[in-house]
């Protein structure tokens, strides 16, 4: 830097002004990084697009969603629903776990209060496993029911499934009315059957 100084004239708290002219080192810095951005701009903007943090970001997951795709298309399947059910060993956690979480709004015997009855053939949602699990995990928010999902384990919310389709064909202690449509042993809406 230059020893001579280029007063300004101004004059702030006792603090003069001058006017040097700056290294130049920092101007090289700075004419090059001009230099690099003419050439960085175009090419990573218009040139290569799929280069910008955004488009990367895009491009991971997408091939993540495709590993995990590819991962669960080649794991053995495991035992549907039905055979879960017809294995057993659920019913005493599921009835402890129906007492807790569902019996407020659906009675312990499944008869129905604010909820609908369990034991009649008739049902809003369908009556099948896939259908039951899917009510509980996802809850009926415009009925009051909330979202299980949270709250329960995979393992006690498929228990609820099977607890609820063994109390059709029960005799609760108060039945509420029928609500919904008619379903079949395997809990599949009859067409045109409704209460």
């Amino acid at each position: 830097m230059s020893d001579q100084l280029n007063e300004t004239k101004h004059t702030f708290d006792g603090i003069e002004e001058h006017d040097n002219p700056l290294p130049g080192w920092w101007l090289g810095i700075f004419y090059v990084t001009i230099a690099l951005a003419v050439f960085y701009v175009p090419y990573y903007h218009f040139m290569h697009p799929e280069k910008l943090p955004a488009a990367a970001w895009e491009a991971e997951n997408k091939a993540i969603a495709e590993k995990r795709q590819a991962e669960a298309e080649m794991a053995p399947a495991g035992p549907s629903l039905a055979e879960k059910y017809e294995a057993g060993g659920w019913q005493e956690s599921a009835k402890a776990d129906f007492i807790t979480f569902c019996s407020p709004c659906h009675a312990a015997d499944g008869g129905g209060g604010i909820g609908p009855n369990f034991t009649d053939d008739y049902y809003i949602h369908g009556g099948t496993f896939e259908n039951l699990v899917n009510v509980i995990n996802e809850g009926v928010p415009e009925k009051g029911m909330i979202s299980w999902k949270t709250s329960l384990k995979p393992t006690q919310i498929e228990n609820l499934a099977f607890y609820v389709h063994s109390l059709r064909g029960t005799t609760p202690a108060t039945a509420k009315e029928p609500q919904g449509q008619k379903v079949n042993q395997n809990g599949e809406f009859i067409a045109e059957e409704t209460p």
